[in-house]
This record gives C-alpha cells, structure tokens and sequence, in this order.
C-alpha cells in the first residue's frame, strides 16, 4: 500500500466525551486521554455505544453507519505500530492490507479492512515517551462505506498524540501526501518582496483536506449539530495547514510592523489584493498554500489565512462567519477604533478581507454582531465558562 494512491477518493485514565481543550466550545466532541496525552477532535454526532474496562471504547455515529473503536495497548505489548495494527486487524475477518510510516517522528501503521461483513480503515500509533500503543477501527456495512469513507478518513485524521499535534497534518494526510520537494512563493507588500519557502505537496494535500471536511460538512446542513460542525471544519483545515505555513509566516513577520494593528493592517490589505473566486461545483474555500501562492481565494478562504498568520505571529485572531450574509471576517485581539465583535471574553477587531476598506469598518447591514459566531483555534484557547 504506497502513500495516496492507496487511499482512493476522497488508556487508563480515558475521558469519554471531555472537554481537554481550553479551546473548545461547549458541544465539541473532544476525547481523549489528559494522562495519556492524546485527543481526538471527532466529528459531530459521535456517541458513546460500548466499553470494556478502562481502555476498550467503541462510538457510533447519529448521521452516518459508521463505528469507531479505540484502545490503548501498553508499549510491552507490541514491538512496533505493524504489530499492533496486525492484532486490531485480526478481529475482522477477510482482505486486510496495511502499510507502516512515520508521523510526529514516531511509528505509525495504516490498514484497509474489507470483508463481507464490513469495511474500513485501521490504524496504530505510538505514543510519546514509552506510554504505549494507540489503536483504531473506524467501519461500516460495505454498501455504507462509500458515504461514510469521509467521516472514517476524517475522525482518523483527527487524532493527537502530543501537543504539537494540534499544529500539524494528520496521520492520513501525511501518509497519503509525503514531501516531495521546495516550491517558492512571494509575500509581497508596498515596499517589501520576500520569498517563501513552501514544499511542492503542500497546494494538494491541503486541498484534499478542505474538499474531503466540507464534504463530511454537507452531511449535517439539515442537522442542529451543523454550526458545531462548520468550526470544527475551519479547525481542521487550520490544523493541516500551521506546519505547511510555518516558515512563510516567519518569513512575512520580518518585513512587518512590530504593532499588532499594523500587522494586522497590513496582512488585510494584502488579502483584499486577491483574485476573488469560487468553485461551485465544490468548496468556496481555495487551501491557505494556494491562498498564499497564488493570491486568490474566497472569504473565508482569506479570512482563515489572515488569522492563522496572526497566530504564527503571536496575535490572538479568530474568524468570523455569518450564515445569513454568505460571509466571513477576521476578528483580531489588538487595539484600534471601529466595529468589534465580542466572543469568549474578548472584542475582537473585524477586518474584511474582500472589501478594500480599513481595520474596523464593516458594511451597515452585516453590523449585527448576533448575525455571526466566531473560530477560534487552538494557539489562543477561547476562554470557558469556569476560566
């Protein structure tokens, strides 16, 4: 099994369905283990169905024929990710195939499991610092597995061994779309031209990630779970792209004011610049790579872009979205007159990236600031209720 082509189209201490993020709003679906320190920012819809003592869990899901099972195997157990994977794998019958790589520089294992009965992807991690083995099943009926193959790809994905996790791509993303190779991109303002370094997968593989969430997105427009899922859909997307972005945005912050305002000014006035474009036929939503190389993009596409690069800069930054008007701003945490939008606490500043107006300035008739719910992301957890 050979990286993308394979993948076709698109714990002791375990605390079920807790919030172990400071970040997340109140009907996240956030599990995992603090003790263990792994975590997984499921998709909606997950509910607990089974477990078997403290490591054994298996979820369903409301939406989709889909089963997901967890447990945690101490590190004596097994000599590597493969064998672990292997003994998952063992209880399903029939065709299993498997491969192993590497994520978060540690030992990784991913397995396709099909039989008459069902079908899925398995997959084994190592955990940090000697704590053990992490295994996943995620099936469903055959004749459901190809709806449900994005939900399966996407809960995986999701998954978080350490901290550092929550700022990079996931184990099927960086199984699927190894580095290749250097692309060159600009950061151009007024007065300065740099060049950012970016790698020839990063465009692709972020791609694949927005189309494959905003497909498992469309599956819950007519559920009451849709606006949780909307932020995690911007979330995930920010997740895969901070590793991907890292070096452009230190590379961006060297020609930039110091100020947070000024900053913040100047990364708008660069968005506004952008080619506007749409894909009706898919998500609105060009990959922050592409964004950033290409200067084009949609809305939200720009406004997601604006806030991660503010967060790589330190600055507390969050989007804005408004089902009623089709838009999307940024929100940033930094001084300055004009139209804020409170959210966790904080008023944050709105910046629109399509319209070529100033810090603070928003059109009349989308001023409501009910019409509109925030993002935010995991470098500034959004403050709960008991903080």
């Amino acid at each position: 099994m050979n990286g993308r082509k394979n993948l076709g189209s698109p714990c002791r201490a375990f605390l079920v369905c807790c919030l172990i993020a400071a970040f997340a709003a109140a009907n996240a679906e956030i599990i995992g283990s603090p003790e263990e320190g792994w975590s997984i920012d499921l998709p909606e819809g997950y509910i607990l169905a089974e477990k078997s003592g403290s490591d054994r869990y298996r979820f369903t899901h409301t939406i989709f024929s889909s089963d997901l099972l967890i447990a945690r195997y101490d590190a004596a157990q097994f000599s590597s990710a493969e064998e672990a994977l292997i003994h998952v794998q063992k209880q399903f019958t029939g065709t299993q195939d498997r491969a192993a790589f590497f994520w978060r520089n540690r030992e990784a294992a991913l397995g396709k499991i099909e039989s008459s009965q069902l079908s899925g992807w398995s997959l084994a991690l190592e955990l940090p610092e000697n704590r053990g083995w992490l295994a996943f099943a995620s099936v469903s009926p055959p004749d459901k597995f190809e709806y449900s193959e994005i939900l399966i790809l996407s809960t995986l994905d999701a998954v978080c061994t350490d901290e550092g996790s929550w700022f990079a791509s996931g184990p099927i993303t960086t199984f699927a779309w190894p580095q290749e190779g250097p692309l060159a991109g600009q950061f151009k303002t007024a007065e300065y031209t740099v060049e950012a370094p970016f790698d020839t997968t990063d465009i692709p593989a972020s791609q694949a990630v927005v189309d494959r969430e905003f497909s498992l997105l469309t599956a819950y427009l007519d559920s009451p779970l849709v606006y949780d899922a909307w932020k995690r859909y911007y979330r995930m997307i920010w997740k895969d792209s901070w590793e991907r972005m890292e070096k452009a945005a230190f590379v961006a912050a060297t020609v930039l004011p110091d100020n947070a305002y000024e900053k913040a000014a100047v990364l708008l006035e660069w968005t506004q610049s952008f080619r506007y474009e749409r894909n009706l036929e898919q998500s609105d939503f060009a990959s922050l790579p592409a964004a950033f190389i290409e200067n084009r993009g949609d809305c939200d596409s720009r406004a997601l872009l604006t806030a991660l690069l503010l967060n790589q800069m330190g600055i507390d930054a969050v989007v804005m979205i408004s089902p009623e008007f089709s838009h999307a701003l940024v929100g940033v945490d930094c001084e300055g007159e004009g139209a804020r939008f409170e959210s966790g606490g904080k008023k944050y500043l709105v910046g629109d990236t399509t319209a070529k107006v100033k810090m603070g300035l928003i059109a009349r008739e989308m001023a409501d600031p009910t019409k509109w719910f925030a993002v935010h992301f995991p470098a500034f957890p959004q403050a709960t209720p008991s903080q």
